[in-house]
């Protein structure tokens, strides 16, 4: 490093002046071998096409898990995500590569996971650009499910960097030294779910509220969510074996039916202490994944209106947003009807 880093009250320019000093360029084989390697990266992925000085991904666009699209900026210096097709790129005046005027856009709906470049980030994720804005209009426009990834070096990760409040802050960042999470303040509990959800390729962004989450109802306030998309996790005794039930927060679990699924005799909510022992967690804060041992998970076809969800995330004042099909999958859950509503 050629200058030591600005005073945290240091303008955003002084920062710029600071970061770009830093070699990020060769450090792309490292943090591009990180990030294939993490399961959390699947499906549609948003990669940026580097310009001088940034971390190149080139070697992520023939994943073959991966559905790759890649920004263009329009002349309103919106960006707009498109199918990546190498041989139809154009160069943008600013000195990247983008898709041409007529290619298609993709709707950000479907978009799992939004790599995103910056000069430096902070270790609650708040992310120093170029000064465009133009990354964060994007992200400001995601579902809240979608995995965003700052894509930086270890010498541009900082205690923290200075916020306005348009900034859109990341989740994850991603170095030659790995990917971690940006823990904000949460409990070891919480954490644990975060390491063994990415493990399963869940990206877990937790968001907390002190105030607590114990009922769908609480948490569909917190997060401004439909009720509906609040994925209760709740644990049942089926003829005395501990089952896992995900569940719409807008129905409620029929326990003749679930029985039924199971071929069971009867089935009913599990006392407190059968929850913890079997999962791991509280009640009211169980999650869909991380517990001890193999254990039976169903998911109610209620939930299935939803592309995304919210699942807890440990604790009754922490939960997170997630696809639906993800969250199965890592989940091991198959698909019953074991629900009314109400």
């Amino acid at each position: 490093m050629s200058n030591a880093a600005p005073r945290t009250s240091g303008s955003k320019a002084r920062w710029r002046s600071w970061a770009r000093d830093i070699d990020q360029a060769g450090h792309s084989s490292r943090v591009s071998a990180h990030l294939a390697a993490w399961a959390p990266i699947h499906g549609v992925v948003a990669v940026y096409l580097a310009m001088g000085g940034e971390i190149d991904l080139a070697d992520l666009i023939g994943l073959d898990r991966c559905r790759i699209v890649v920004p263009r900026a329009e002349p309103d210096d919106s960006l707009t995500l498109h199918d990546f097709v190498e041989d139809e790129l154009v160069l943008h005046r600013y000195g990247f590569l983008e898709p041409p005027e007529t290619s298609v856009p993709v709707d950000i709906d479907v978009v799992d996971v939004v790599l995103v470049p910056g000069l430096a980030f902070d270790l609650r994720g708040n992310r120093l650009g170029r000064g465009g804005g133009m990354y964060d209009r994007l992200l400001a426009d995601l579902p809240a499910g979608v995995v965003r990834v700052g894509v930086t070096t270890e010498d541009a990760v900082v205690d923290a960097l200075p916020v306005d409040r348009h900034d859109e802050p990341v989740d994850w960042i991603v170095t030659e030294a790995g990917i971690r999470s940006v823990s904000r303040d949460l409990s070891d509990s919480t954490l644990t779910v975060v390491e063994a959800a990415a493990e399963r390729g869940i990206a877990a962004a937790m968001v907390r509220f002190p105030e607590g989450t114990k009922t769908s109802q609480d948490a569909a306030r917190a997060v401004g969510a439909p009720l509906g998309s609040i994925a209760k996790t709740l644990v049942f005794l089926v003829d005395d074996r501990p089952v896992l039930v995900i569940c719409s927060g807008d129905h409620r679990v029929d326990e003749a039916k679930l029985a039924a699924a199971f071929g069971a005799k009867a089935a009913a909510p599990a006392p407190l202490e059968r929850v913890r022992a079997a999962t791991g967690y509280v009640a009211g804060g169980t999650p869909a994944v991380g517990h001890p041992g193999p254990l039976p998970v169903v998911a109610d076809v209620s939930l299935a209106r939803y592309r995304w969800v919210w699942s807890a995330g440990g604790t009754p004042d922490t939960v997170y947003p997630v696809s639906l099909a993800r969250l199965v999958a890592a989940s091991g859950a198959r698909w019953v009807d074991v629900s009314e509503r109400g």
